[in-house]
């Protein structure tokens, strides 16, 4: 087995650590629109950490890792006071926090394009000012979990390689080998040894973690599709054993695992789950083998990412986020969303009890809840009923006629329904004209289009879906006609680019697609039936031979001639075996 033996590696020149107090006011709860993917730590003293990370509206460049802290056990939290940033066209993602034997924090995060995980570390975390060590490379990869402890007093690092498929050239190059490794460090951190690596079967972001045991015998847990994998090390990571389903089942998200001070191990994942919800917080006093003791942290959806530390008096602290706020299209369903960052205290009795038996213990404490968005970017989602006309005409301006029409009919196809036959036709007209004409004609075009639309409002949209039934019904009762698809709109009363755009929407066809391919249903028929190519052509609704049999071919894979062949010989077949 080879490894690789990784000098702390200095990030000089981009420090990414952010803690100027003006500085950090960009980054105060009332700037962002999302947060999630917490993490804790505790001091010895007392003082709560929570990291997590946000920026922009979703997991994507821009986002950064936010620290915010609590002094009075965590019945306040303050906004933050570190930050991890590296630009908009980085990622500092995925935060972990970790206490080492030293009494160090130590706030872990990592980046994208370049998929490195960073730390920084503070020596003294009880300091009203906190100074940061620069930061530091532990691994190439993603670390998503607190380091572990080992019986013989190494720290051990759980980095992974994604298994999954980035255009970015860096990751395609310097990433090839994608398992969910395991990084040693023998030396309080100031090198990183890159052991052995696992590959489970259908993981995906791994987020692993170790758990060592009596024997020596080291376990690595790994998010998957199906749940949680397992895999085994007798050789101190060197080597692994094939990953398989550990039998502890959850909803493809992350999970908490680790052995307490006196030996028992929490887990925390979804229990008895549909989705993401019933967060529960288990105990096994069999090294891992049941988890007979369960105490249900939330039962809520969209409760996730669990993240724990036991204190000394032997509490434990749990953070996890609930309904992120994340990956919305506008900003009306963005505030739908808690956004919330949330804390329980437990203990080992109230997981054994299965409810609230300590007199300190809580559950659902608000960490932070995201509220009135008052950052620079007054509109983040591009929401056209936030935009002048003037103002969302010049976002279609750098638009192909075709894109610019697309978007138009998607942010405004409600209006449609509203519009009278002489506004249809004047629509249409309007989009015809798009495709020819200049700059300045364009924007007043679209002026024009906008300021129609914005004037209609009140049309149900559950009426596009009965109308997309009648257009349909209506189709395969006329299929052999002669179908023109603009009298099809008039027939329907509506735009023509309006029906072509709904019809696409909840077919996932265009009309022309669609009949193509019921009148090719109706040709087999007849020929299965003995009519001619000829025949079969005319009669199903094609007007011209050629254009038949190639849409024909392309549909059923072969031509109708060969068709009839192949179904006389089947047929024949067919009686030969039954006789």
């Amino acid at each position: 087995m080879v490894y690789y033996i990784f000098e702390k590696y200095i990030a000089e020149g981009n420090n990414m650590l952010i803690t100027d107090k003006e500085q950090l006011k960009n980054f105060y709860a009332d700037q962002r629109l999302w947060q999630g993917i917490p993490c804790i730590e505790r001091t010895k003293k007392g003082r709560i950490y929570v990291a997590f990370f946000s920026g922009k509206i979703k997991e994507e460049p821009g986002n950064y890792t936010c620290l915010i802290k609590s002094d009075d056990d965590g019945k306040t939290f303050s906004e933050p006071v570190t930050v991890a940033y590296d630009g908009e066209d980085a990622r500092c993602f995925d935060p972990t926090l970790w206490t080492d034997p030293y009494g160090r924090l130590w706030l872990t995060w990592n980046t994208f394009p370049e998929v490195l995980a960073y730390a920084a570390i503070c020596n003294d975390p009880d300091a009203e000012d906190l100074v940061w060590s620069e930061p530091f490379v532990v691994g190439k990869g993603i670390l998503a979990h607190k380091p572990t402890i080992l019986s013989s007093g190494e720290w051990l690092f759980p980095v992974a390689v994604w298994d999954l498929k980035y255009k970015d050239k860096i990751y395609a190059n310097n990433y090839k080998d994608k398992r969910a490794f395991a990084y040693s460090s023998a030396d309080g951190g100031k090198t990183f040894i890159k052991l052995g690596g696992v590959s489970v079967r259908d993981r995906v972001f791994d987020e692993h973690l170790f758990i060592e045991h009596d024997n020596g015998d080291i376990d690595v847990f790994v998010r998957t599709t199906y749940g949680i994998g397992k895999s085994t090390s007798y050789d101190r990571c060197l080597s692994w054993t094939d990953g398989c389903d550990s039998g502890l089942h959850g909803p493809s998200s992350r999970f908490f695992m680790e052995r307490l001070k006196n030996g028992k191990i929490l887990f925390i994942n979804h229990y008895d789950f549909k989705g993401r919800n019933n967060l529960t917080a288990m105990l096994s006093e069999d090294d891992g083998k049941t988890f007979p003791y369960r105490l249900l942290l939330d039962e809520r959806d969209e409760v996730s990412y669990p993240d724990a530390v036991q204190s000394e008096d032997g509490s434990i602290y749990v953070v996890y986020d609930r309904e992120r706020g994340s990956y919305k299209y506008n900003f009306a369903s963005n505030r739908k969303a808690a956004k919330e960052l949330l804390l329980a205290k437990i203990t080992e009795e109230d997981i054994i009890a299965g409810k609230i038996v300590s007199e300190n213990s809580f559950l659902k404490r608000i960490v932070n809840k995201l509220g009135v968005y008052k950052g620079k970017d007054k509109n983040p989602y591009g929401d056209y009923i936030m935009y002048s006309t003037e103002e969302y005409v010049e976002t279609l301006m750098p638009l192909s006629p075709k894109k610019a029409l697309e978007k138009i009919l998607n942010d405004y196809s409600s209006c449609y329904g509203m519009l009278s036959p002489e506004e249809n036709s004047k629509t249409d007209k309007l989009f015809d004209d798009l495709a020819t004409a200049d700059a300045d004609e364009k924007r007043k075009l679209l002026t024009e289009l906008v300021t129609l639309f914005r004037q209609k409002t009140g049309y149900d949209k559950k009426n596009d879906n009965r109308t997309i039934n009648d257009i349909l019904t209506y189709l395969n009762e006329h299929i052999t006609e002669n179908i023109s698809v603009y009298e099809l709109a008039e027939k329907f009363y509506m735009s023509f680019y309006y029906m072509c755009h709904l019809f696409k929407r909840y077919t996932n066809t265009t009309v022309t697609q669609y009949v193509c391919t019921r009148r090719i249903a109706v040709a087999k028929k007849m020929l299965e039936n003995g009519s001619s190519v000829t025949e079969a052509c005319y009669d199903s609704g094609f007007s011209d031979a050629s254009y038949f049999t190639k849409t024909f071919k392309k549909l059923e894979g072969i031509t109708p001639r060969k068709y009839i062949n192949e179904y006389v010989r089947d047929q024949k077949a067919e009686k030969e075996t039954k006789k």
